[in-house]
């Protein structure tokens, strides 16, 4: 489910990873095994000299409970974004009743802030899955990403498109099949 995680999660989980790296070059070798996590996640449980917020595993377990609930409504759910500063989850959301019903019934004891979002998960995976499948098969310009997982595109209701090349041509086409669904831009080209 789409996540978007606000720059704290990030130093958090980058000071976590250094710790890590530097305990294993002294000749130490970390309490768990390499592993690569399906989502990205921030520091695991609280240490006692730990910078994150002291609410930061809540907020992860209302995210986890409100994504498999969006799972099961995606013509509702949109995304949703850990706050850790404002010690909240922000849910994007296309309004329906059922959904914010569901969502207050949850009762995950951290505060939910719902947003108003034009489209839906489902709705924005149907786009991405149509704009990625003309990558390789456009002519002027070249497709080099497709993303619909920020608060940008929750907010916007749009699909993100990098593409190189030509990108008037690229904005004319792509908004002529798509309409406002895609919001094109220029990319950079994958290196690897």
């Amino acid at each position: 489910m789409p996540r978007v995680y606000l720059p704290i999660r990030a130093i958090a989980a980058g000071l976590v990873t250094t710790a890590l790296l530097l305990a294993t070059a002294c000749g130490r070798q970390a309490a768990v095994a390499p592993a690569t996590p399906a989502k990205p996640r921030s520091a695991a449980p609280s240490m006692p000299n730990s910078s994150g917020p002291p609410n930061q595993q809540k907020l992860h377990a209302a995210a986890d409970a409100i994504e498999r609930l969006g799972a099961s409504q995606p013509d509702s759910f949109t995304g949703l974004v850990i706050d850790s500063p404002g010690d909240r989850v922000i849910v994007y959301r296309k309004p329906r009743s059922a959904f914010d019903a569901a969502l207050a019934r949850l009762r995950t004891g951290v505060r939910i802030d719902e947003r108003d979002a034009p489209r839906s998960i489902g709705e924005l995976a149907t786009t991405r899955n149509h704009v990625t499948a003309l990558m390789g098969h456009t002519t002027g310009y070249t497709i080099v990403s497709v993303g619909d997982g920020s608060v940008a595109s929750y907010t916007a209701g749009v699909v993100e498109v990098g593409v190189t090349g030509n990108l008037p041509r690229a904005k004319k086409e792509l908004s002529a099949r798509f309409g406002d669904e895609v919001a094109v831009a220029a990319g950079e080209p994958a290196v690897g």
